[in-house]
């Protein structure tokens, strides 16, 4: 059997900083659609039943799916201004609450669906168990729990990986966001920094990991440049984010369940995102 390591994160808090969503949140709409999204919720869709609980509501954008597919749906988020957009811009009523602690009564949910931003953004395993534990608690014993994780391109992994970027499981999100603040020319000096490779190589590394890298992740930076042009000071989305987060490809979620001693029932991949299956008779609180 392979061992399973610990990652090393100990700067992540235990969720993500809320200011950095309300930061986020004026923005969110140009980048909803690139992790768990609705393409990712049809794939899953015949395994859902209602009520339905989305953690990790955002702009509304799951659950306007889901009552588009007949089902009753609630959602919930960490941040004030999702909620409050949420409302302005699709009418939708998100409750403001942490994920730790729900207000809702036991069993009140068949399905739950964890979107990204929400257990695949915290490093202390702990938390995440208390998290999961909570959605187990509002979810019927016959009824099934979704979890989201981001998931990045092969081609988009090595690039963070020769960047340092990427180290042992962990993400360095703030230094990671720096870069869409850059020109070309700017972005070829920095890579030719960080790797050691000359320009020429350099030059080769970021027109490869173009080249190789997802429609949803060319989009996402045109998205986050796009976003970044238009704030009077980017600076302030930078500094609210955390310094680090984990990054979890397949192996690491497989490891990350083993751990808490919570069984996958299924695990999916599709095109921004990993999703988890999760069913409640199957794990102790």
């Amino acid at each position: 059997m392979n061992s399973i390591r610990q990652p090393a994160l100990t700067a992540a808090p235990p969720l993500p900083p809320t200011d950095f969503w309300n930061a986020l949140a004026p923005h969110h709409a140009a980048i909803e659609h690139n992790y768990f999204d609705r393409a990712s919720l049809r794939r899953i869709a015949r395994e859902i039943h209602e009520p339905v609980l989305v953690v990790g509501g955002g702009h509304g954008m799951i659950v306007a799916e889901l009552n588009k597919m007949g089902l009753r749906c609630d959602g919930i988020d960490f941040s004030t201004e999702m909620v409050r957009l949420a409302k302005i811009r699709r009418g939708i009523d998100l409750v403001h609450a942490d994920a730790r602690k729900m207000p809702f009564g036991n069993g009140s949910y068949s399905t739950a669906i964890f979107a990204t931003g929400v257990v695949d953004f915290m490093g202390d395993e702990g938390k995440i168990k208390a998290v999961l534990n909570e959605g187990k608690r509002v979810v019927k014993e016959s009824g099934t729990i979704f979890v989201a994780f981001y998931r990045v391109s092969d081609a988009f992994e090595q690039f963070l990986t020769k960047t340092r970027l990427l180290q042992n499981h962990v993400l360095f999100q703030r230094e990671s966001l720096e870069n869409y603040l850059f020109t070309p020319f700017e972005a070829l000096t920095w890579v030719t920094n960080k790797t050691g490779l000359n320009r020429l190589q350099a030059a080769r590394l970021l027109i490869r990991t173009w080249a190789l890298s997802t429609w949803k992740e060319k989009l996402m930076t045109f998205s986050m440049q796009r976003i970044f042009r238009r704030m009077d000071d980017p600076a302030l989305l930078i500094k609210s984010a955390w310094e680090k987060q984990p990054y979890r490809n397949e192996p690491e979620i497989r490891n990350l369940f083993q751990r808490l001693e919570i069984p996958i029932n299924d695990l999916r991949g599709f095109s921004g995102c990993y999703v988890v299956k999760l069913l409640p008779a199957n794990y102790t609180g």
